[in-house]
């Protein structure tokens, strides 16, 4: 069943803007791969404090994406997220 999702990212700062690009480029393309389709996307903010630490990392870029995607393929997406080292969290909502 298609859904669609609000999809948050919290990205490491010091990649430069050459890896920023291509690791929201790679956010993108694991979507479009899994056969959805993405309605917006954006960067939320940049360079912000964390309240914590995560991963060593005391600042965060937000990045923001609303897509529509079935919802079986949730879980891979999420486990192929896990694997990049430069995003440090995210969390999927689905919209109602």
């Amino acid at each position: 069943m298609i859904n669609r999702y609000e999809a948050m990212f919290i990205l490491k700062v010091n990649l430069g803007e050459g890896k920023t690009k291509e690791l929201l480029h790679y956010i993108n393309d694991v979507i479009l791969r899994n056969k959805g389709e993405i309605i917006s996307s954006g960067i939320w903010q940049e360079n912000k404090k964390l309240a914590y630490s995560i991963k060593k990392e005391k600042e965060g870029t937000y990045y923001l994406v609303n897509f529509k995607v079935d919802s079986s393929l949730i879980s891979a997406m999420q486990q192929e997220y896990k694997l990049n080292e430069n995003i440090l969290r995210f969390m999927f909502i689905k919209l109602v």
